[in-house]
């Protein structure tokens, strides 16, 4: 969904957030272990402390490069490209972390009236965000493409994890869930290995795990989404989720309008009724969904139904104004 990037304590995440330097305690700073990849379509560094840091940070590279194997859908070899391949004609057999990213993915899809869709792919390819070639479809190719968008065609089989799409042309893209689901992923290692303190951002989405070392809160800054810079803080204190989605992250410019890769599943054009939105969750799965689905639905939806998903949300409507739930009022700071 986007692109960030951390390094240490100093460096900025040029596309949601930025951390920044947190208040200090009078504590030794454990050892850390730091790598930088590419995987997923993004930079992610991986920032850990503690004990078994480097048998750590290998088990969580070794994950993530398993879910973007899985997940790749211009690899032939993934279970979302033969998903893809065979829709309309049977039922694929897939690894049960895909199964159940699939069916998350159905669940975020219900909740949001279908704001949230991963089977938006057929439009998202006729703009060409599927390739590169940026074009602004016809109305006619629009039209076609949407009747090939229903998040309910996704048919799953419990007992033989098998995914099944109903119409030849049908397809899916997990880009709007899979780091989410990978940091939620991600914590689990951390879980298990005891890990006292990490930050890991996969290039849209964080994860703040713990208190950082010697300090009181993660620094976490706002992408200002027209400008250089960040146009906010977030303190955040203890494990936390923040995915963030904008038409700043890849889009492109005709005749002085926007066009952004963000797509809504209702219009089959891009969204425009805001043009950034963070969500703060406890589930990486969830805030990486619901940072579309509000995006896709705009302002008024996002500040009315952000407590029934149990999220913190702050973003910025067309005009640049700052919009935010009163749950996130004491750990944000915005510039005047």
């Amino acid at each position: 969904m986007s692109s960030k990037r951390i390094v240490s304590f100093f460096a900025f995440v040029f596309v949601a957030a930025v951390v920044l330097i947190p208040i200090i305690r009078k504590n030794i700073t454990p050892k850390p272990a730091f790598s930088e990849i590419y995987s997923m379509n993004t930079i992610i560094d991986i920032e850990v402390y503690g004990k078994n840091t480097e048998s750590t940070v290998k088990e969580i590279i070794k994950t993530i490069n398993t879910v973007n194997a899985l997940t790749d859908d211009f690899s032939n070899t993934s279970d979302i490209y033969r998903i893809n391949k065979n829709a309309g004609i049977k039922p694929v057999h897939v690894n049960p972390i895909t199964f159940d990213m699939i069916q998350k993915s159905l669940y975020i899809a219900n909740k949001t009236n279908g704001a949230f869709d991963i089977s938006i792919y057929p439009v998202s390819k006729i703009w060409g965000f599927k390739g590169g070639n940026y074009r602004i479809p016809a109305e006619t190719e629009i039209k076609k493409a949407l009747k090939l968008v229903s998040y309910k065609d996704v048919v799953l089989n419990s007992s033989e994890k098998t995914v099944f799409l109903k119409k030849k042309g049908e397809a899916i893209d997990l880009g709007g869930i899979a780091k989410g689901y990978t940091l939620d992923l991600i914590k689990k290692i951390l879980d298990n290995n005891n890990i006292p303190s990490a930050l890991i951002n996969m290039g849209g989405n964080i994860l703040t795990y713990k208190l950082p070392p010697n300090k009181d809160f993660w620094n976490i800054g706002i992408k200002n989404p027209r400008g250089d810079g960040i146009i906010g803080i977030l303190k955040i204190s203890g494990t936390k989720f923040i995915s963030t989605s904008g038409d700043y992250e890849r889009f492109f410019i005709k005749n002085g309008v926007r066009y952004c890769h963000i797509m809504s599943p209702f219009t089959g054009k891009p969204a425009r009724k805001i043009i950034s939105v963070t969500v703060l969750s406890d589930k990486g799965y969830i805030g990486d969904a619901l940072s579309t689905a509000f995006f896709v639905l705009g302002k008024n939806y996002a500040l009315s139904n952000a407590k029934k998903f149990g999220v913190s949300i702050v973003g910025f409507d067309s005009n640049m104004e700052p919009f935010f739930t009163p749950n996130i009022k004491n750990i944000l700071e915005l510039e005047k």
